[in-house]
């Protein structure tokens, strides 16, 4: 496994209009880099993992069960398991995303 990861290196494994995503894998979590165009929409959606979203870039409306949120540049979000939740990027962003315990994802 390596240990020095370049986010631009990592393969895409996932798109949605406005939107593309990569992952790095380890042993327990999942790391995902997220890239979304102005307007692009994570739909609302749930799964059994954690996940914790650091906003890099940009500006990000989220929502979380039932509240929503503006995320700027340098704040994290945090979804506990099976709690629904969506995203709209304000402007282009990118987005790391660490899901525990690891969520497998298909090729």
């Amino acid at each position: 496994m390596e240990h020095f990861i370049s986010l631009n290196a990592l393969e895409v494994k996932d798109k949605l209009p406005g939107a593309t995503a990569a992952y790095f894998e380890t042993a327990h979590s999942t790391i995902a880099y997220t890239i979304l165009k102005a307007g692009a929409v994570i739909p609302l959606h749930h799964h059994s993992n954690e996940a914790i979203d650091i906003l890099l870039d940009g500006i990000l409306e989220m929502q979380i069960g039932d509240k929503s949120s503006i995320v700027l540049p340098g704040m994290m979000s945090f979804v506990p398991p099976n709690v629904i939740h969506g995203a709209k990027a304000v402007t282009d962003c990118k987005v790391i995303t660490l899901l525990h315990p690891k969520k497998t994802v298909a090729v």
